[in-house]
C-alpha cells in the first residue's frame, strides 16, 4: 500500500466543513494594506509575518519536532488464523483416517461448487439501522452463513469515515510511510458504538461458539480486501472463533476498480483445502477445461507445498460475482477464508475490524495486544515493516478508547 498515492486519490473527496481548520492550513497570516501615498520603495505594499513559538532562541534549532524510537521488526508475523490452519493440517494429515476425511470433504465441496455454476447468487445488503430486526427473521442468518458474506450499509457517516482515512494517511506520511496502529482516528473507529454493535450482532448470528463479548483485532488500514486462513471443519465452516472478518470502508473506490467474490461458504472451504491438493495432469493435457477440474484429476499431498496466497483457485473461476459497491461508512463482514479479489491499485482504503469472541483461547492474545497498545508497539501478528524497523508510537491509555464497550473490545473490564 502506497500512502502517497492513496492520499492523492483521497484529495478528490473534500473533507467535511468541520475540518476547515485542519493542519493543512498554512501556519502564517498574510494581510494587505492600502498605500496612503505613492511610494518609490521597491518593497511590496503588504505585511507578511511568520510568527514563531513563544520559546527561547535555543529551541529554534534544527532538532526534530518529535522524538523517534525505532525497534527491530518481529521475525514472526504469522497470524493466529494461519497458526490454526497449520496446526489443523499437521494433525489431520498425520493419520490415514484424517486424510480420507479431507479427501471426502474435498469431493463434497467440488460437487457443491459444480452445482453453483447453474445459478446466480448475490451478496446480501442490509442497512445498519435494520440489521438487528433483519437477523431476527427466520432464515436470514442462515442465508448469510450459506453465502459467506454480508454488506452492512451506513454503519458510520461517510464524512466521518473519510476523515479517519485522511488523518491516518497524513500521520503515515509523518512516519515516513510506516504503518500506524494506535493513531487517535483508529482508536475512534475501533471503539465506535455502531461498529461494535454491527460486529456483535453478526458474530452472534454466524458463530456457533460466540460468547458474551468480543475483542477487536487492532491492525492498520489496508488497500482493498483480503482473506485469511483459519482451521477448517468437516461439520461447520464457521466453527472456528476466528472464522469471521469485518472491514470498515473508509474511502470511495476509483471508477475502474472491481472486487470479485465467490458468494458461497463452499468457496471458503475450497480455499482452505486447496493447498492440500494438486492436479495430476496440467491444463494443457486436456482439450476441455472441465476434465482438468474433474475430482479424479486431483490428489492429496503429504504436506502443503505452496503458500496459500500464491495458489490459483481454478474451481472458483465460474462461480464469481462482482461485490456490491462499498461506500465510506459501509462494512463488509465475511468468512475469513472467503476469497475476495480486489483490483490492483483499487485506491480504496479499508480498516480491518475483525471480531474475536472472548474466551480462554483468546484472552492471552488480547492481553498481548493490550500490552502492545500501552507500550506503543505493533500488535501481535503485525507485518514486518520495510527495512526491518518499526517506529514506536505514543503509549496508549484506556481513556483513549471511548466508552465501556470500546474499552472492553481491547480487553479492559
Amino acid at each position: 500500500m502506497t500512502y502517497k498515492r492513496l492520499l492523492t486519490s483521497l484529495a478528490a473527496h473534500p473533507p467535511p466543513s468541520a475540518a476547515s481548520s485542519s493542519r493543512l492550513i498554512p501556519p502564517y497570516a498574510q494581510t494587505l494594506t492600502a498605500a496612503t501615498s505613492p511610494s518609490t520603495s521597491f518593497r511590496p505594499p503588504y505585511a507578511h509575518s511568520l510568527p514563531l513559538p513563544s520559546q527561547d532562541a535555543a529551541s529554534r534549532s534544527l532538532k526534530a519536532s518529535r522524538k523517534f524510537e525505532m525497534i527491530l521488526s518481529s521475525p514472526s508475523n504469522v497470524s493466529n488464523g494461519e497458526k490454526e490452519w497449520s496446526n489443523w493440517v499437521a494433525e489431520t494429515l498425520s493419520s490415514e483416517e484424517g486424510r480420507r476425511s479431507v479427501e471426502g470433504k474435498w469431493r463434497e465441496v467440488l460437487a457443491g461448487l459444480q452445482r453453483l455454476k447453474d445459478g446466480h447468487v448475490e451478496i446480501p445488503q442490509v442497512p445498519f439501522h435494520q440489521l438487528a430486526s433483519q437477523l431476527s427473521i427466520d432464515g436470514v442468518a442462515e442465508n448469510i452463513r450459506a453465502i459467506g458474506a454480508v454488506v452492512v450499509r451506513d454503519v458510520v457517516p461517510d464524512a466521518e469515515a473519510t476523515e479517519w482515512a485522511r488523518e491516518v494517511l497524513l500521520h503515515m506520511g509523518e512516519r515516513g510511510g510506516r504503518a500506524t496502529y494506535w493513531h487517535r482516528a483508529l482508536l475512534q473507529a475501533r471503539s465506535n458504538p455502531s461498529v461494535l454493535s454491527a460486529n456483535s450482532l453478526l458474530a452472534s448470528s454466524l458463530l456457533p461458539s460466540h460468547s458474551q463479548g468480543l475483542y477487536v483485532t487492532a491492525t492498520s488500514i489496508t488497500e482493498g480486501l483480503s482473506a485469511q486462513p483459519t482451521a477448517p471443519s468437516f461439520t461447520d465452516a464457521w466453527a472456528s472463533p476466528r472464522s469471521i472478518r469485518s472491514h470498515l470502508t473508509l474511502t470511495p473506490s476509483i471508477p475502474t476498480a472491481l472486487s470479485v467474490v465467490s458468494p458461497s461458504i463452499l468457496a471458503a472451504e475450497y480455499a482452505l483445502l486447496r493447498p492440500l491438493f494438486r492436479s495430476i495432469k496440467s491444463k494443457i493435457s486436456f482439450y476441455s477445461p472441465t476434465a482438468y477440474l474433474d475430482p479424479e484429476n486431483w490428489m492429496i499431498l503429504d504436506t502443503p507445498s505452496v503458500a496459500q496466497a500464491e495458489l490459483d483457485l481454478p474451481h472458483l473461476t465460474e462461480v464469481q460475482t462482482a461485490l456490491p459497491e462499498l461506500l465510506p461508512g459501509d462494512m463488509i463482514v465475511h468468512h475469513s477464508a472467503l476469497p475476495v479479489h480486489t483490483s490492483q491499485g483499487s485506491g480504496q482504503v479499508f480498516l480491518p475490524l475483525h471480531p474475536v469472541p472472548k474466551g480462554r483461547d483468546s484472552d492471552a492474545w488480547a492481553a498481548e495486544q493490550r500490552e502492545a497498545f500501552e507500550k506503543g508497539l505493533p500488535p501481535p501478528g503485525a507485518e514486518a515493516s520495510e527495512g526491518g524497523l518499526w517506529e514506536v508510537e505514543a503509549k496508549g491509555q484506556k481513556e483513549l478508547l471511548g466508552g465501556r464497550a470500546g474499552r472492553g473490545a481491547m480487553g479492559y473490564d
